[in-house]
């Protein structure tokens, strides 16, 4: 006797295999990202990605187009409240060097 039924054995296979989106994205652009955002992200990827070659006059590639539309276009993730830029080294540096008085 099979303790489980054979279509439900199937369905859990399949939903827990990363579906193409997600592998490409993950291997372009190094984005950790669930089956529905990959599946989401994937077409504006592709969009982005004719977008930037049209303006750029050539074809830029997939992995260009992915890294570029995950750092600049989608809404990033909102930081840790811990994290705080250091807004005072360009003065010093620029201090050090007499730019500044």
């Amino acid at each position: 006797m099979i303790p489980f039924r054979l279509d439900y054995v199937v369905e859990r296979a399949l939903r827990e295999r990363p579906c193409d989106e997600q592998r490409l994205l993950r291997e372009l652009a190094g984005v950790k990202l669930t089956q529905t955002e990959a599946r989401a992200e994937w077409p504006r990827v592709l969009e982005h990605k004719w977008l930037v070659s049209e303006r750029m006059g050539r074809d830029v590639g997939l992995r260009v187009a992915a890294l570029d539309y995950f750092e600049n276009v989608r809404l990033p993730r909102p930081r840790r409240a811990t994290h705080k830029p250091r807004a005072a080294w360009p003065r010093r540096a620029t201090q050090a060097h007499g730019v500044l008085a």
